[in-house]
């Protein structure tokens, strides 16, 4: 089907959702983290994956230019698969290809665990497993990033007690420990992060929910009930959600092949964009 192409507005239980369409051909929706970043950062560095596909990007609930509701409570994984589940049907679609990076792997796999019968495709990207699993991930690989004198910084950072108070704080976080996420930490995908961070509100509200609420929506010993062809992605050199992560999510789901770029960080369609979209275009077109 056709799904027509621009910036839309859904309302779903009383809150206004934001969604955009572009691209034509099979259907490949976009899940963004819930926890206050929203879509813009995809929509700006997915867009080859729109020569192929009718790419559907949206921002959660209190992200970005989506309404956050009244209660932060509200703001969790189990409603960001709602909120997908009523896009879904707003768009008419039987079935869809799932992508999710980060935590919104985290909630891609969720969706996928209660709504997998409306996904022809899932592509869990550089994804969290669960809620311990990225600190474990952490613990392991920042001592070893740290003695990079162009790494110590943000690995100091990161490894500070957090005092974040404000959508302000949240950001100049983000920018002092971008380098982190990158196979060039003084390179072109350090200066996207650092410049989008910059220019975009990233929620407080919507980041304290999700780290308080996540715990109540963990997938680990459930992954094994998923039968979706499923491509797991994951940069060799991500820090926080690595391969250790995305190993025990190949195992869990039967349908699964794991393709691990071995030049990247956290952000493979930027450490290495070639073959990462050829990756998934293949992939979501049935190739080898």
């Amino acid at each position: 089907m056709t799904i027509a192409p621009g910036e839309c507005i859904l309302k779903v239980n009383g809150l206004d959702l934001w969604y955009k369409v572009a691209g034509k051909g099979q259907v490949l929706m976009v899940q963004p983290p819930g926890w206050g970043i929203g879509a813009g950062l995809y929509e700006q560095t997915f867009r080859p994956l729109e020569s192929a596909f009718t790419v559907i990007y949206h921002d959660t609930r209190g992200s970005g230019r989506s309404q956050a509701p009244a209660n932060p409570e509200d703001i969790n994984v189990g409603a960001f698969v709602e909120d997908l589940e009523a896009l879904r049907t707003h768009l008419g679609l039987d079935t869809f290809a799932l992508l999710g990076h980060s935590h919104s792997g985290y909630v891609a796999l969720n969706y996928a665990l209660k709504y997998q019968r409306h996904l022809t495709h899932l592509l869990p990207l550089d994804a969290q497993l669960g809620v311990e699993e990225p600190g474990q991930d952490v613990q392991r690989t920042l001592p070893e990033l740290g003695k990079d004198p162009r790494l110590a910084d943000a690995a100091k950072a990161f490894s500070e007690p957090l005092h974040i108070e404000s959508d302000q704080d949240v950001s100049a976080f983000l920018e002092r420990i971008a380098p982190l996420y990158f196979r060039d930490p003084e390179g072109e995908g350090v200066v996207t992060l650092r410049e989008y961070v910059r220019r975009n509100r990233i929620s407080i509200t919507a980041n304290n929910a999700t780290e308080t609420s996540d715990g109540r929506f963990l997938v680990r010993d459930k992954l094994n009930t998923i039968d979706v062809p499923t491509l797991v992605l994951v940069g060799r050199r991500d820090f926080i959600c690595s391969p250790v992560q995305a190993q025990i999510i190949h195992e869990g789901i039967r349908a699964s092949k794991l393709a691990i770029f071995e030049q990247s960080g956290h952000f493979p369609w930027i450490d290495e964009p070639d073959l990462f979209f050829s990756t998934v275009t293949n992939f979501l077109n049935g190739k080898p």
